[in-house]
């Protein structure tokens, strides 16, 4: 990465500098409308499979897919360049009636209109195509060259291997086709800590606040240095940890190896422009067996209840869940999912073939290559505007009822999330929509955000290259060894939430970075990354 841009913003923040900034990145990024969504807004239309070729074993999954606010951006000259937005696209299947299951793409064959990329994703992204052990689970849709609004196209085709899913010529064969909006981090270095500001922030050394410098995927290893940095000097590689003493986290000081394969934020990958929503929660769910829903019913253990509680409209008793009309229209399905343990996230990122964010690549997204500003917020500044009230509750175009960028700290009658995205309006800037440096929402407040932590032995053993395929065991858990597994503490919080108070919402601020806790809360949601093809 050229080094250049590591220099434009130095500890002290140039407000001026960052409105300009800002003003460029919302408007190459995420100029949305108050009455359109960030996460699934995209509509998948005139899905159909193919004729089957009995020769190949293959057959076309049709479709045509549409979604506003897109962007590409490769201009070297802008702040946030090589960045897009995408539709990360997978298919659910069921023959003859059955159980749903998960198509298997083939690394080829797929037809593509003009004015789209196309890239196929792979469970394990450190290991070769191969269609048995480690096949295309879905494929990123992009624009082919630079461009901002409605993205729309006709025709494609995934290639679907399907007698490798045990479907024959001749079996019945229902398919649902989803799409989740992505966004792109490209490659390169950055800082992680705020100077020493927000609670266990990552810093330097004991008298140095200087952030952590990622400037590879390599190993990390910490020590228990003073540290030597000041000013351009934060670019030196020391790392020391800074614990908040949770139950089970490692000490301040403590020398250990982050390894390798733990995704350190510095390689391209791409992260969900919002956390995942109640109409999300809903469609993963209804694909499940009875006995997965059970599993997964965040009705219980938790809201223990099917009527509306704390902005969670989710109803479930047997069947299909649903998102019952609260009236007009308010069925919250934009809203934020609220009320997800661990497990429950780790088993919608499995089922869509996603995987897990670290703690490095939420600071990576919000922050982007810039230098720390103390005490910022994902959006780049240590500004923060609380909403207060809550237009449109529950309905596709709900919106802060006064100017705000974020959901944080009970206040006054929003009692809970809001819709993702909810802050972004018209030609705002990226403080003013609380937006982080890649165009990414909602990282700081509505909820908390549950990436794998660098604080225990159980975290550091996350492997970034391992992707969901799809699949979950019978009894609805997530099944990839090497994320930190449904009842281990390798998953903390980061990021705030609508109950808390700010000194939580800090982008680096880590006070639960490394917490046990598994239960089910209000304030609890998640959202998915994937390492770029």
């Amino acid at each position: 990465m050229n080094p250049k841009p590591l220099e434009l913003i130095h500890h002290a923040a140039d407000i001026r500098i960052m409105k300009f900034l800002n003003v460029l990145i919302l408007l190459a990024a995420v100029v949305l409308s108050a009455s359109d969504g960030v996460c699934g807004g995209i509509n998948v239309t005139n899905t159909s499979v193919g004729t089957r070729d009995a020769g190949t074993g293959t057959a076309p999954i049709n479709f045509d897919i549409s979604w506003n606010n897109s962007w590409r951006s490769t201009d070297p000259g802008a702040p946030a360049p090589n960045n897009w937005d995408a539709a990360w696209v997978f298919v659910k299947f069921r023959k003859n009636g059955g159980d749903w299951a998960h198509a298997s793409l083939t690394d080829t064959g797929h037809t593509v209109p003009s004015g789209a990329s196309l890239d196929v994703g792979l469970v394990d992204t450190s290991a070769a195509f191969n269609i048995a052990t480690n096949p295309g689970v879905g494929v990123f849709i992009y624009r082919s060259a630079d461009g901002v609004g409605t993205f729309t196209k006709t025709g494609f085709s995934l290639n679907w291997k399907y007698t490798q899913d045990g479907v024959g010529v001749n079996d019945t064969i229902d398919i649902r086709v989803f799409a989740i909006e992505m966004a792109y981090v490209p490659p390169g270095a950055f800082f992680a800590g705020d100077n020493a500001l927000a609670t266990a922030a990552f810093r330097q050394g004991s008298s140095d606040t200087d952030p952590w410098y990622i400037g590879s995927e390599s190993a990390i290893t910490t020590g228990t240095q003073a540290g030597s940095g000041t000013g351009l000097g934060e670019t030196n590689s020391e790392y020391r940890y800074v614990s908040n003493s949770n139950s089970g986290e490692d000490a301040t000081g403590a020398v250990f190896t982050i390894p390798a394969a733990f995704p350190k934020g510095y390689q391209k990958f791409y992260i969900m422009k919002g956390e995942i929503s109640q109409s999300q929660w809903v469609a993963f769910f209804n694909t499940l067996t009875t006995t997965q829903k059970i599993a997964r019913d965040s009705t219980v253990s938790g809201k223990n209840s099917d009527n509306l509680v704390f902005g969670n409209n989710v109803s479930w008793t047997s069947g299909d869940a649903t998102l019952p009309d609260q009236g007009g229209g308010s069925t919250y399905a934009s809203v934020a999912m609220n009320y997800l343990r661990w497990a429950d996230l780790a088993a919608y990122l499995d089922w869509a073939g996603l995987r897990p964010m670290s703690e490095l690549e939420f600071e990576k997204a919000g922050r982007g290559p810039y230098r720390a500003v103390s005490g910022e917020f994902a959006w780049g500044s240590s500004l923060i505007t609380g909403a207060t009230s809550i237009s449109n509750a529950g309905k596709s175009n709900e919106a802060p009822g006064a100017a705000a960028n974020c959901v944080y700290n009970n206040s006054g009658g929003v009692q809970g999330p809001m819709r993702v995205g909810a802050m972004a309006h018209g030609d705002a800037t990226r403080i003013e929509s609380g937006a982080g440096y890649y165009g990414v929402m909602d990282l700081t407040g509505n909820l908390w955000e549950r990436p794998v932590t660098v604080g225990n032995a159980t975290g550091r053993g996350f492997n970034g290259a391992k992707h969901g395929n799809g699949m979950l065991t019978l009894s609805g858990d997530a099944d990839v060894t090497s994320w930190p597994g449904t009842n281990t503490v390798g998953a903390g919080f980061r990021g705030g939430n609508w109950y808390d108070g700010a000194s939580h919402a800090r982008l680096s601020g880590r006070a639960l970075a490394a917490s046990t806790t598994t239960d089910r809360s209000h304030n609890r949601g998640g959202r998915g990354v994937r390492s770029a093809p």
